[in-house]
């Protein structure tokens, strides 16, 4: 089996890291694909939208046991979807990482282990920063995400991103390559959020994701319910995960899972692929 590991990042905070990974993930979750969400965040947002104590009973723990050689578990939430989940113990990692050879490559190790094998799909949430963290996450993965705020600072931080990226590829991970950019809490009716979409589609081209995620606070509800806005029943956001999901299958695998009919009404589905894109 061909593993399919995701990165999503970008050192600006609050551009939808963690709603991007959770929601698209619950997505991979109901086509049947078997997906492992690692919260890679000290601030372990996305283990608090998905369970209260993901840990509960087993004695088991997340991301910082599992990087420090202690017992972890990868805890189903949700059919086909499972966690490792991530605490603030993880910033103290952070901290004691800088002064050991293998820095920037703990997470990349760790996934080689057997117990990560079964998952078709691995995506990885990382901090708000540049730090030992996110460029563990960049080295243990083949596809980057970028997701971005349609404001004014959007495009702030991403040169460094990429500049980042780019030593990854040199020094650490040859394989890491740029997936796509997805817009979130896109808003159509100010004139200054369209022009910052076009700003972004002109620096990124066809590597920007043509479905957007609107800002909606149906987002929110799903969050506080502790599941994700496939469950709803219907909504314009169930329909825009599930646009935005079809293209990222389509540029990983090669083809369409499944028509987007298939989730209910959802129309004018653009697909693209795009050519692979250095960085």
């Amino acid at each position: 089996m061909n593993q399919k590991r995701i990165v999503f990042s970008n050192q600006k905070g609050g551009v939808g890291k963690t709603t991007l990974t959770r929601e698209l993930g619950i997505y991979l979750a109901t086509l049947g694909r078997s997906v492992l969400l690692i919260d890679f965040d000290p601030q372990a947002n996305l283990t608090r939208s998905l369970a209260d104590d993901p840990s509960a009973g087993s004695g088991a723990g997340g991301c910082y046991e599992a990087l420090t050689g202690q017992r972890y578990e990868q805890v189903e939430v949700q059919k086909n979807l499972f966690l490792l989940s991530g605490d603030i113990k993880m910033a103290v990692l952070e901290k004691s990482l800088i002064a050991e050879i293998d820095a920037y490559t703990r997470l990349g190790e760790l996934l080689e282990h057997g117990s990560f094998h079964p998952f078709e799909y691995i995506l990885i949430d990382t901090p708000p920063s540049l730090g030992v963290l996110t460029v563990n996450a960049l080295t243990a993965a083949e596809h980057l995400v970028i997701p971005m705020n349609p404001s004014l600072y959007s495009m702030q931080g991403t040169n460094d991103l990429m500049s980042t990226v780019r030593k990854v590829k040199k020094g650490l991970y040859p394989g890491l390559g740029l997936l796509g950019v997805i817009i979130n809490a896109y808003d159509s009716v100010p004139v200054i959020t369209r022009q910052i979409r076009d700003e972004i589609c002109s620096s990124f081209g066809e590597m920007v994701f043509p479905s957007v995620l609107s800002k909606s606070i149906r987002i929110e509800e799903a969050i506080a319910l502790q599941s994700g806005v496939m469950a709803l029943q219907k909504g314009r956001v169930k329909d825009e995960i599930i646009r935005i999901g079809v293209e990222l299958v389509c540029r990983i695998e090669g083809s369409v899972p499944v028509t987007p009919e298939q989730h209910g009404r959802v129309r004018g589905a653009e697909v693209l692929v795009p050519s692979k894109t250095e960085v």
